[in-house]
């Protein structure tokens, strides 16, 4: 290679691992306020459980501050200040936040305290828990980049983009850029979704140790989130799994006889306690006699993600169809549905991407215990079996997926 050729490929790695630098950098600050509100989250979820704040005195930190509102900005309570000498705090940005997101977090100066304190807040049904901490020496050092992880970057970004040149060389310019971005946009995607359960998980368990004296129901309460989330974590790894071995190893995945009545008792029997305790309906109409030729895990996981989907998001007590038949061509066409909330229309297109949540759901039940990747396995499993899917809005509400499966051999 020229010379000029090589230094105009070093001014372009240079300028691309001083963006990409950047961009980790603002995602690692953007990471250590979620673990400090994921701390702060545990504090404001006993307060909620709690009918007088005032009893829970020496159980937090004496820095800790917690406020308990209503959701037209009234305060009710505060630990450092008189609730009747504190103004409407609806304009606060968490508080803001809180109300449109189901939770809002960040930094900034306390008007009333002239304080730099960083703040969590959630809502709780009629009512609002906001917790904070100083933002003093302690906090300020946890935010500073780690010297660690600008090398590790600087190191993985050196050997990222020589594998680049090496695929270009080989491939194509054009064909390596976009593997990389791809790549690079699910490696991005993957750390943060698991990073989010593992935070909260540390967040729980650094509050229970740092707690000695906590009353055994309020350690109860820690443990079963933390276990929550365990579980959640468990859930994602698995649907990455399956992502990975659908778009990377097809010919890997078992074909044989699948008789589809035998599958919906099976994830109706999983699902058996979330269908009673919430009073859902779920309404089977499929011939007993109904086979097909293909990959048992991945039509299991099809019925599975689109029941958990719907008993998460649909609301309690809503009746939930699936319905299927043999068409004259031999696939067999299925609807899934159900009359619960459905989705905005212009979300519809989207709820197939991975990791994509619908936006507005974040304070609901259920809501971001999910991997994130259940209808993007929904979609890629009907792809392997020659089909399609479609989801559409119902009146005058629910939510409804149209796909076909096939045989495949």
């Amino acid at each position: 290679m020229s010379k000029r050729l090589w230094l105009w490929f070093s001014a372009v790695v240079a300028v691309f691992a001083a963006a990409t630098l950047l961009l980790m950098l603002n995602s690692e600050h953007r990471y250590k306020k979620e673990i400090l509100s994921a701390r702060l989250e545990g504090y404001a979820d006993i307060v909620a459980r709690s009918e007088n704040p005032e009893t829970l005195e020496g159980l937090f930190p004496e820095n800790i501050r917690i406020t308990v509102l209503s959701p037209d900005g009234t305060v009710h309570f505060d630990n450092l200040e008189s609730a009747d000498a504190l103004d409407n705090h609806l304009a606060r940005p968490e508080i803001r936040d809180c109300l449109s997101k189901g939770v809002g977090y960040g930094l900034r100066r306390s008007e009333t305290a002239d304080r730099e304190y960083f703040y969590f807040a959630r809502r709780y049904g009629d009512r609002i828990v906001r917790t904070a901490l100083p933002f003093e020496i302690q906090e300020m050092r946890f935010f500073r980049p780690s010297a660690i992880l600008i090398w590790s970057l600087v190191l993985l970004l050196a050997g990222a983009l020589a594998a680049a040149f090496l695929i270009s060389r080989s491939f194509g310019r054009e064909a390596a850029d976009r593997l990389q971005t791809q790549k690079r946009s699910m490696t991005n995607n993957i750390a943060h979704e698991l990073r989010t359960p593992v935070t909260s998980i540390r967040g729980y368990l650094e509050t229970l140790q740092s707690n000695p004296g906590m009353d055994d129901r309020h350690r109860q309460l820690f443990i079963d989130r933390a276990y929550s989330q365990s579980l959640r974590l468990s859930d994602l790894i698995r649907d990455i799994s399956l992502v990975t071995k659908i778009e990377e190893a097809p010919e890997l995945l078992v074909r044989e006889e699948i008789r589809i009545g035998d599958i919906l008792a099976e994830v109706q029997q999983e699902f058996s306690g979330q269908i009673s305790s919430g009073g859902f309906k779920v309404l089977v109409s499929i011939p007993q006699e109904l086979t097909l030729q293909g990959n048992q895990t991945l039509v299991y996981s099809i019925f599975r993600n689109l029941l958990e989907n719907s008993l998460r998001y649909s609301g309690e007590g809503s009746t939930i169809r699936i319905e299927g038949r043999r068409e004259a061509d031999g696939s067999v066409r299925f609807r899934f549905s159900d009359n619960g909330k459905g989705v905005a229309a212009e979300n519809l297109d989207r709820i197939f991407e991975r990791f994509y949540r619908v936006p507005g759901r974040n304070g609901e039940k259920g809501s971001g215990e999910g991997s994130g990747l259940g209808l993007s396995i929904v979609r890629n499993a009907v792809a392997f079996h020659g089909g399609s899917i479609r989801a559409s809005l119902l009146s005058p509400h629910g939510l409804c997926f149209d796909f076909d499966l096939k045989s495949v051999r």
